[in-house]
This record gives structure tokens, sequence and C-alpha cells, in this order.
């Protein structure tokens, strides 16, 4: 591919997880939060989980009543890690939805006599809805797990303000 340049990516079926909207939240590479404003948090690969966390945990202390967790590719299992340490630091309702988009890469050729290369791939993308109530929650979804016995919550790490994942 050194005799070729990317001329043109589209992402199909993304919205929400690559595109920066005006309800989303970024935690970036190095801890960089840029708040934007709403209730999403978009996890990417290289993304530290406790900004992740302090984050979420700050958006639902400030009265929101959900967060959702955004996370598509390889960042998937740090989204389900980071949904499973909130709910056993407070109690929340989840709903999980599954999805994929499609990513089309175009590469022009840097040489004459080359054709223009399209490259076209599949990506899981995974969103989680946590709550602290049911308003807005259908319990028969499919993807609904409720909240956690209080047994099986880390003890003292119930309370009102956000506190960093240790």
């Amino acid at each position: 591919m050194d005799k070729y340049r990317l001329v043109e990516e589209k992402f199909i079926g993304a919205q929400g997880f690559i595109d920066d909207t005006k309800d989303t939240v970024d935690v970036r590479a190095k801890g960089d939060i840029g708040e934007i404003g709403g209730c999403i948090v978009r996890i990417t690969q290289q993304a530290k989980p406790r900004s992740c966390i302090t984050t979420a945990m700050n958006m639902l202390a400030s009265g929101n009543k959900y967060v959702e967790l955004k996370a598509m590719g390889k960042a998937i299992n740090k989204a389900v890690t980071i949904a499973e340490i909130l709910k056993r630091k407070m109690p929340l309702h989840q709903i999980t939805a599954l999805s994929s988009c499609e990513i089309v890469n175009v590469y022009e050729p840097l040489e004459e006599g080359l054709d223009t290369v399209v490259n076209q791939h599949y990506v899981s993308c995974l969103t989680i809805t946590l709550s602290t109530d049911l308003t807005g929650i259908d319990v028969h979804n499919i993807g609904y797990q409720p909240p956690l016995s209080l047994s099986e919550m880390q003890p003292g790490d119930h309370h009102g303000k956000a506190v960093a994942a240790t």
C-alpha cells in the first residue's frame, strides 16, 4: 500500500460512535475529557478506564438519570468492564445493545496505471445504557439486566458523590 493514499473513509451506521456530536463526551487517550454535553461516554481503545468511570460517575452524581457507554471494535471489552465496575458502585439498571457498522476506505494510486482500491469491513458496536431508575427503561428488552443485589456491591461505595475507581 506504499503506492496508494487514503482519499475517503466512510462510516456507515456508526452514528454516535465516530463523529463528535452535541451530546457526546469523548474520553481521549491521554485522559483529556472533552465534554460536549449530554449523557454519552464514548470509550476508545486508548482511553483510561479510570477516566471513563469518573466521567460516568460525575454525570450520574450531577442529577442525570442515565449514562450511555458507547464503544466499537477492540474497545468493547473495556466498555463492559467499565459498566460492571459502575454497577458495583451504585444500583443501576442496564440495557445492552449490540450492532455493527460498515467502514469503507477508498485508496487512490500515487502512480499512473494502478487502479483505485476500495476496502470495506464491518466492526461491532456496543451501547450500554445505565439508569438509576426505571424511567424510560423497557424491562422486557432482551438486553435488560436489573441492578445487582446489595450483597454483590462493594461496601461503602454507594453514595451521592462521584468517586474515582481505585
